[in-house]
Parts: C-alpha cells; structure tokens; sequence
C-alpha cells in the first residue's frame, strides 16, 4: 500500500480525518507528485492503494467498504464495477489518449513519422504484411487493452468517433472477423500496461511496436533520453483514437465519517481541477486538462508534449464513445472466450512437504477455485476458451497424485473435477520443479499454429536443482514463456524469477490472490 507521509503507518486508526483512495498504477506519479503534498498541507491522513482496473471493478461491484474513493484509469472498467450506480461525484481529473508507438527508428522505417493520418487499417497493413510486430495490453486485465479493442471494434463497425458500439454491431460478422484480425495481428497481451512497457523497453529487439498511454510514452522518454537511448515516436490512430478519463468518484460507506470524507474529496477534486499548481505538475507529467476544449492546449511546454516525439500538444481528433456497459461486458467476454487465440496452458503446481507448511497448498487450493471453476473465474474475466486445453501437473520430488489430467475445451464439469482432484490431494514429499517443466516442455513441442504455449508454476521456489539446465533449454528452445508465481510465507524467489526470465516470461508474488492469477492468465 502506499500511504501519504502524514500517516506513521497502515495500522493509525481511522478518523473522520482518514481517505481511503484506490487508484490505478497508472495514477502513481499523480498521487506522489500532487495528491501526497495536498494531503500532507491539508493535513489529512490520506492513504493510498494501487489495483487494476478490473479488482477496482470487482471491488466495487461487490460493495466493498474498504476504500472511500475508486479513481480509474478510464470510464470503461468504472461502468463495469458500478452497475449500481454507487459511486457519486464522479468527474474526470485529466485526459490522456492511446497512441500506436514504437521506437522512432522502427516508425520512420514504417513511414509514420511525421503523419497525422495514421489509421488503424495503415497499422493492421503494417503488421499483417510482416513489416513489424506489435503488442497490446490484455484486453480483459487492462484498461489500455480494452480500450484499445473498442477502438478497433468501432473501426471494423465503421463508426466515427462520436457513435457507440451497439449490441447488434458487436454481433455483426464485420466486428468478429474484425476483432479476430485484431487478435491475430497483436504478437503478445501481456497483463498490463506495466509489464508490456517495462519489457518493452528491456528487449527493443523483441519489441518494436505496441499501443499504449501517451504519458508513459512521455515518461519513458525523458528516461530513455537522459540514459542516451533511442527514444520512442508516437502516432493517433485516425478515427478510432480512445482516451483514458480518469474518472475520481466517492463511495459512502454508511458509516459516521462518509460527509466528511466525501467533502475531503470534493477538495480534492477541485484542487486538481482548478488549483495552477496542480494543473502545472499534471501537465509536467503528460496529463492532458480534462476542462480544456478537446485535447488541445494553450501555450503547451514542448518539452514534455515533444514533437520530435510524435506527441502532438493540439490534437484535433475526437475520441471513441465507449458503449455501454452491457455492450463492454459481452465483448470483453467474447475476447476471452472466442476472440483470442487458443493457448495450451501447462500448470506445475508444487504439492511438496513445504507448502504444507508454510500455507502455500491452501493457496494453491484457493487459486484452483478463482481459475477452474467457470462461473468464478467468469467474474475476474479468467474464462477458459472453448479451443483451449488445460493440463495440470502435482509435483513433489517428481510428478505425483496421479496427473497430469487434461481437459480439452471449456467444459464446466471437466474444468471443476481439476478442482477436485486438487483438493482432495494432500501434500506432501521433497520438491522438484524442474522435472515437471521438462514434462511441460514435452508437452508442448510441436504447438499448432496459431495457437500459444504457456506454463503456469506454483510453487515456494524450494527446489532440488536436478534437471534444472535441461528444463531451461527446453523451454527456452520452444520459445514458451514462464509465469511463475510464488505461494507461501518462506517462498524463496530465485529459482522462480531465473525460470521467468530465461523463458521471457514472468514472475510474481501471490500477496493478492486474484491479482497474481490475473497476471499469470493474462498472457493468455
């Protein structure tokens, strides 16, 4: 958690001086660079959470009373968790638009440097010729992602910027065959804006293109510059450009503190909105002034909203309706469940004497109900497809309880009875990861295409180190990434970190269950 600094610590008890604020990754550097110093002036014990867009939505929809304020990338995640209509006050805190981006060597080689008229069919053409690859955040885990393919989606629709995406257009053989073009042209989907800009940004060979915000096209920059590196060149997709809102609301609680906390807000919002300091150190930061007419601005500082970047201070074009939120649950269900590609999924999950232990066999228990279980995993958007094949393997000191078991497709009983079998397993015996990769990458040679590999490792990271050198070729011969995700107090995570990284995958602490899984399932 982050907490501003006029709180000593998460445990202060909670007064009606106390905000409890959950805001996207995305608005880190906003609450460090202006919201923390408001609160320390006003002297408010403000504390802040960092969560995704979809376990704010979650969070939301179920009616938490954990925090007092939900500040979201965009409305689009926002519409989903607040069917309710809980949230009040709702106001949009500044503007940042999505751009097609890449490295201005790979966009001049592209001919898109320089152009204002860059559409999304120039970018399918780009990439479906084999001139280059491109990446999109998972469109179900983020909120670039879902915006993004409402953006495609209103282009294979034909609509211009100001007409939603309808039921009826989402059903419509142009928008399915559209969208799967969409999905076949995007080379990786990792699980966040985050991780899609870090990797990128670590392996330019590998990635040359992606869609992302336009401040965190800025913010790289000025690292990427002063580091002496090749910067990154931005473009606006014509006619299908979307923007990210930054929608700030209130949720009462019910309790004695609601009027207060919702008038802290209040100020909140209007020191944003109206303050010349705030709207200064905003602007410094990329973020566009959500009260200024369109995405234009007066007297821009160049040197944030660069040219020679491709950012564009005064852009003229008008952003996507995003449908409503009937509309946005459907096709982020179609996208899990038949737009994107098929992935065989390989699980090795640790079931040694030490995750008996250190509680890790109850998290990995937890984990098979939130991905398993259709209905459950429907609510986190972590649906299996009806293409996919899913095998799960225990593992001890070698492979054990009597798997691996494989289903085939997305058949609610089949994927429950994984369930089952890995609940009614007791653990127990040494540890030994690497066997059961060696397993995975076996099981996995020879994929069809258009079909994607993963493997998913749950484990505290204790392991015999036998097989470790052939695991790791294998894997890494196949080009199928690891997400390896660490369950358990005492969980060491070296060996889990140097499979992720070896295997171009990922690894991850499983600190928020459903989090982490979000992220494993994310590369799907």
């Amino acid at each position: 958690m982050l907490t501003s600094a006029c709180t000593d610590d998460g445990e202060k008890p909670i007064s009606g001086s106390t905000l409890r604020l959950v805001a996207g990754s995305e608005q880190e550097a906003v609450l460090n660079t202006v919201v923390k110093p408001w609160c320390e002036a006003k002297k408010y014990d403000c504390r802040f959470t960092l969560k995704g867009s979809v376990d704010q939505a979650r969070l939301l929809s179920a009616g938490s009373a954990d925090y007092d304020a939900y500040w979201f990338a965009s409305s689009v995640f926002l519409q989903l968790g607040d069917k309710g209509g809980a949230l009040q006050d709702v106001k949009s805190m500044f503007l940042t638009p999505i751009v097609y981006a890449g490295w201005r060597s790979e966009m001049q080689r592209l001919d898109f440097v320089g152009r204002d008229n860059v559409s999304i069919a120039d970018i399918l053409t780009a990439v479906e010729s084999g001139k280059t690859t491109v990446r999109v955040a998972n469109p179900t885990q983020s909120n670039s992602g879902a915006t993004v393919l409402f953006g495609f989606m209103n282009h294979f629709a034909g609509n211009g910027p100001g007409q939603p995406l309808t039921q009826q257009q989402l059903d419509s053989p142009a928008v399915e065959e559209g969208t799967q073009r969409f999905v076949r042209a995007m080379a990786e989907t990792p699980p966040s804006t985050g991780t899609l800009m870090n990797e990128c940004i670590a392996t330019p060979a590998r990635c040359k293109t992606f869609f992302t915000y336009e401040d965190l096209v800025i913010e790289k920059n000025h690292e990427l510059v002063k580091a002496g590196r090749e910067p990154l060149y931005a473009v606006y997709p014509r006619g299908s450009l979307a923007i990210s809102d930054a929608p700030l609301g209130f949720r009462a609680s019910g309790g004695e503190f609601d009027a207060n906390r919702r008038k802290m807000l209040n100020e909140l919002q209007a020191h944003l909105l109206g303050d010349a300091g705030a709207k200064s150190a905003l602007l410094r930061l990329g973020r566009r002034p959500a009260t200024s007419i369109g995405l234009s601005m007066d007297n821009p500082d160049l040197t944030v909203f660069n040219p020679e970047w491709g950012i564009q201070a005064n852009l003229k074009e008008q952003g996507i309706q995003y449908p409503s939120a009937t509309v946005i649950q459907a096709a982020l269900d179609r996208y899990q469940t038949s737009y994107r590609k098929p992935v065989t999924v390989y699980y090795c999950l640790d079931s040694s004497g030490s995750m008996n232990e250190n509680g890790g066999w109850d998290g990995i228990k937890a984990a098979a109900t939130q991905v398993f279980d259709q209905d459950q995993a429907r609510l986190n958007l972590l649906q299996t497809g009806p293409k996919d094949r899913t095998t799960v393997t225990l593992f001890n000191s070698t492979v054990t309880g009597g798997s691996p078991w494989t289903v085939d497709g997305a058949d609610s009983a089949q994927m429950h009875g994984l369930t089952q079998k890995i609940q009614a397993h007791a653990a127990g015996g040494g540890t030994n990861m690497y066997q059961c990769l060696i397993g995975a990458a076996t099981a996995l040679r020879g994929l069809e295409s258009g079909r994607k590999g993963l493997v998913i490792v749950m484990s505290d990271g204790q392991s015999d180190r036998a097989g470790r050198d052939r695991a790791l070729a294998d894997l890494k011969s196949l080009g199928v990434p690891v997400i390896a995700l660490a369950f358990g107090d005492d969980a060491d995570p070296d060996q889990l970190e140097e499979v992720a990284k070896a295997t171009g995958g990922s690894f991850f602490r499983q600190d928020d269950l459903v989090a982490a899984l979000r992220n494993a399932a994310g590369y799907r």
